[in-house]
């Protein structure tokens, strides 16, 4: 350690040369005083031979005792974690302790003398580690000396800031047992503990979400488990909506996969087995009872056969779910069948509809809605009766939040996004709006109330995350932005849309968001 005059004393942590393990006992000294460490300009070998035999002997290092003449200046080597080493432990013992108010006593205001007491027991050469050292348990641990000084490795911040709370009796020292966690900090307590082990947190890859997510509820038993999820490259913290948007994303490609038109029916694969099967039913419960995001396309009379069983879906449901199955022109022929109005070309619709179930010839107009409440029975719950029974092993327990049919239908009413209903949710954050603020709002009200269901199923989903109502109101808010920043803005955990005020006509607002709809592009990012 050299001196120089007429500098203040700074000790940071590129300056301090203590042992990581060590107190810094030195942050007190006050900083108007002659002397620095760091340079380092004017110390060779043989400075620091003198100084480790005074350090050793007299207890009092005199700093401008020069070194033995006719050796060689070296040049200073920079502290670096490659050349330094590891640190080894030091006891209060070792400490180098400067009380300015006694080791300064007796100099006058001339002097460029400072003397620093050293405590040293030059007795205790090696002590032995205890169980919670970091260097093992009987290690030996050289005590340093005044070259190791110079040397040994600087200490971090966050050693720092731990040295501190130890000294201030915040942290327990290092010698006490550790947590029974080992990973947890000591500030956790036993319920935060059982509570972090309660939380799953799971990355998706978007392109692959159905896969992702099978393998997720394969994997771990999720009934306990609060599931914290995240897109694969995709910026964004799970506070509910990034969640809504997997499981939107993962019914989205599995009713791709499905038979059906407006209302789907899983269908057999040659790659999903039993457990893929159940897992898909576990995934309708979880996000249903998490978050209320359920698939509005799954077939109501399918989901009331999983949760209530077959014997409770009647012709009231059945044929309803049959004609929403159906294609439009088919479904035009079933209807004008069952209403006994068919001409001609409906015959001919309704022929390839029994072809294709399996029926080669039309049956006599007064057993054709019996033969159809057949075809719908065989399409909706026969044929995929085996997923049926898997996805009721997993669905049965919503049976008290599904009670009876009722509950079922009102459920799938409440969730269905419609451009009135969107207009119901929305809600201005400010009380009082301006006349641009109040112009933007005008062309959103306009532009949602006359959406149809696609188009507002894809707003309800920019919005929040899932394309079926879950959340009680969308807060809208606004700014200035112009120019290419000008766009509108969805925050889907707080469901929470940003819209700029700057338009200047209605069809400005309304081509900038149909753009934004129609690209079918969807990315989590934190703004």
């Amino acid at each position: 350690m050299c001196t120089k005059k007429e500098e203040t004393v700074q000790y940071s942590s590129e300056e301090d040369c203590q042992s990581p393990e060590q107190p810094n006992d030195m942050d007190s000294t006050p900083t108007a005083r002659k002397g620095s460490f760091g340079e380092m300009e004017d110390c060779d070998d043989q400075t620091l031979n003198h100084l480790d035999s005074s350090y050793n002997h007299s207890g009092v290092v005199d700093f401008t005792d020069p070194p033995h003449s006719g050796s060689t200046p070296r040049q200073p080597q920079p502290f670096s974690s490659e050349n330094s080493g590891s640190v080894p432990h030091m006891d209060e013992g070792d400490t180098v302790v400067w009380n300015p108010e006694e080791d300064l006593i007796g100099l006058d205001d001339d002097s460029d003398i400072v003397v620093v007491t050293l405590n040293y027991d030059n007795t205790e050469e090696v002590v032995q580690d205890d169980l919670s050292s970091p260097f093992g348990h009987g290690s030996p641990i050289l005590l340093p000396s005044a070259r190791s000084l110079f040397s040994s490795q600087m200490q971090t911040s966050n050693m720092e800031a731990g040295q501190t709370g130890q000294d201030s009796g915040l942290i327990p020292p290092e010698d006490s047992h550790p947590s029974s966690s080992g990973l947890l900090p000591q500030s956790v307590s036993a319920g935060n503990s059982e509570n972090l082990a309660n939380h799953l947190h799971v990355s998706i890859r978007r392109i692959k979400v159905v896969e992702d997510l099978l393998a997720v509820f394969m994997e771990n038993n999720l009934w306990n488990q609060t599931l914290k999820m995240e897109f694969v490259n995709e910026r964004a913290i799970d506070d509910a909506g990034v969640s809504r948007e997997v499981y939107t994303a993962f019914w989205e490609q599995f009713l791709e996969q499905c038979e059906g038109e407006t209302e789907r029916v899983p269908r057999l694969r040659p790659d999903f087995c039993e457990s893929e099967w159940q897992a898909i039913g576990h995934i309708w419960v979880k996000g249903f009872l998490d978050h209320g995001v359920i698939p509005v396309r799954l077939s109501k009379a399918f989901i009331l056969a999983c949760v209530h069983g077959i014997e409770s879906v009647d012709d009231d449901v059945l044929i309803p779910s049959f004609l929403n199955y159906l294609p439009l022109v088919e479904r035009s022929a079933v209807e004008k069948a069952l209403q006994g109005t068919m001409d001609q070309g409906d015959e001919e619709d309704l022929l390839d509809l029994f072809t294709r179930m399996g029926s080669h010839f039309l049956p006599p107009n007064e057993n054709i809605q019996q033969a159809i409440e057949t075809m719908a029975h065989k399409a909706i719950l026969q044929e995929p009766k085996y997923i049926l029974d898997c996805f009721s092993t997993s669905m049965a327990c919503v049976q008290v939040e599904l009670a009876d049919k009722k509950s079922l239908l009102s459920l799938y009413e409440k969730k269905k996004a419609s451009g009135k209903r969107l207009l119901q949710l929305f809600e201005s954050a400010n009380v009082t709006l301006s006349q641009r603020e109040q112009t933007t709002f005008n062309h959103l009200q306009r532009f949602v109330k006359n959406a149809d269901e696609d188009k507002a199923e894809k707003i309800l989903r920019f919005c929040t995350g899932s394309s079926v109502i879950c959340v009680d109101k969308i807060l809208i808010c606004f700014n200035t932005e112009t120019g290419l920043n000008r766009r509108p803005v969805a925050r889907t955990c707080g469901a929470t849309l940003e819209l700029p005020c700057t338009y200047s006509s209605y069809p400005d607002f309304r081509t900038e968001f149909d753009n934004i709809l129609s690209s079918n592009y969807f990315e989590m990012d934190i703004i």
